[in-house]
């Protein structure tokens, strides 16, 4: 999965963008008090591991 992929993914979840970081964004779920951390590597691919750690926090 590309790295917009999973931002679209999130934001569908209900993640909004909190802040902007150097090289990756920020983002906020209301219900939770995490945050997740997406680079900005649009069209890149997200290593496997990372990429289950991410579809966990999201929720999908």
């Amino acid at each position: 999965m590309k790295w917009s992929e999973l931002r679209r993914k999130a934001i569908q979840k209900g993640w909004y963008l909190a802040r902007n970081g150097k090289e990756h964004d920020i983002y906020a779920h209301p219900d939770s008090k995490e945050i997740l951390v997406i680079e900005r590597h649009d069209s890149a691919e997200i290593k496997k591991g990372l990429f289950f750690k991410l579809k966990k926090q999201i929720g999908f």
